[in-house]
């Protein structure tokens, strides 16, 4: 099982390395975007941006976002390219193809948060050298790494879900973006519908609550969304049933 669910990582690794070493399949975009994060944001930012409380949410958020672009092709890339009855033709388990897909995707979302880490942290030492030595602190760096993977897992998840029963990329990308507006945006509305007087004393709650203990529920709150989901997908996958979709 173990050696399969590889086997599917590294199938799918080498087709992320081909789209991010080609400009036009959007490898120049992720060249931007780590220039910015990485070098730009930081040397502009200085000590705040290794400092900064909102790093815990920052790069989760961007990690699932990178995850969100490739995981819609995870299947219906594969049943648009004519290579999905290939796949599952194969000796290889649903089970090992789903969860071989979702961890790819999530290692994809790591090593973009960590790259852009270890390039901002250079970045910012060289560009202030004068302060001392800028280091994150280590229960920080913790949490922002255990929150960008479960980011990451449940965007993966939801992608692959979603992905199984799109005809083509381009309708698992609108079905996508929609769950994403409804992920991030229904939170929002939801307390913009209280009263002004509800949403003090439920700001001052949370507030009062400490970082600690966010970030607890934060991880809680990922690792249960995530487990529903990637169940979901896994129940849902059905090669018998995908071939005849």
């Amino acid at each position: 099982m173990i050696r399969d669910v590889w086997t599917v990582v590294w199938k799918e690794w080498q087709e992320f390395r081909d789209q991010l070493l080609s400009l036009r399949r959007g490898g120049l975009s992720a060249l931007i975007l780590a220039l910015i994060l990485g070098v730009v944001a930081p040397v502009q930012l200085g000590a705040e941006w290794v400092q900064s409380k909102i790093i815990v949410a920052y790069w989760p958020f961007l990690a699932a976002t990178m995850v969100s672009s490739l995981i819609a092709d995870s299947v219906a890339g594969e049943r648009e390219r004519h290579t999905l009855e290939t796949l599952l033709a194969s000796r290889l388990s649903d089970s090992a193809i789903v969860i071989g897909k979702i961890i790819a995707a999530v290692l994809y979302g790591l090593g973009f948060a960590v790259a852009n880490l270890v390039l901002g942290l250079i970045a910012v030492n060289i560009a202030h050298a004068e302060t001392g030595l800028i280091l994150f602190t280590a229960p920080r760096l913790i949490a922002t790494i255990v929150l960008t993977i479960l980011a990451s897992l449940l965007m993966a998840g939801i992608g692959v879900f979603i992905s199984l029963r799109a005809s083509t990329v381009k309708q698992a990308q609108q079905a996508f973006g929609i769950a994403i507006i409804v992920l991030t945006m229904g939170p929002l509305l939801a307390f913009n519908a209280l009263s002004p007087e509800t949403r003090f004393r439920l700001a001052t709650r949370v507030g009062a609550l400490g970082e600690t203990r966010i970030i607890a529920y934060a991880v809680t709150l990922l690792g249960l969304l995530s487990i529903i989901v990637i169940a979901g997908a896994l129940l849902r996958f059905r090669r018998g049933k995908l071939v005849l979709d």
